[in-house]
């Protein structure tokens, strides 16, 4: 019984290694061909459900000023709920740039 408490608390955290792994530096965050990827992506994908124009009830809106960004990637990386994993459309710089557009400060959904 100890060893399978002990395997599923390894595996879960397992889990959660991939979304957390990387660093979000404020070059990054800030630099305008990386809003611009994310801006994009938002509006091809994202705003489908959570946008301004999403079927109500589809998807909750947003609020970025109480996320941090951290929280935001691993949200576009593994998804909640209904909110699909989009780790295998995506790569890993497009998902940080959708979340660095997503808490840009003239972001709006």
């Amino acid at each position: 019984m100890v060893f399978a408490f002990l395997l599923i608390t390894q595996l879960s955290h397992l889990g959660r290694a991939g979304a957390a792994e990387v660093t979000f530096t404020k070059e990054f965050t800030e630099n305008a061909a990386n809003i611009a990827t994310g801006e994009k992506i938002w509006f091809e994908q994202c705003a489908r459900c959570n946008g301004i124009r999403a079927y109500p009830g589809k998807a909750p809106k947003l609020k970025p000023a109480i996320y941090k960004i951290e929280f935001v990637y691993k949200r576009v990386t593994k998804g909640f709920r209904g909110m699909p994993s989009w780790k295998s459309k995506y790569n890993q710089h497009q998902r940080m740039s959708v979340s660095a557009y997503v808490m840009n400060p003239d972001f709006k959904n």
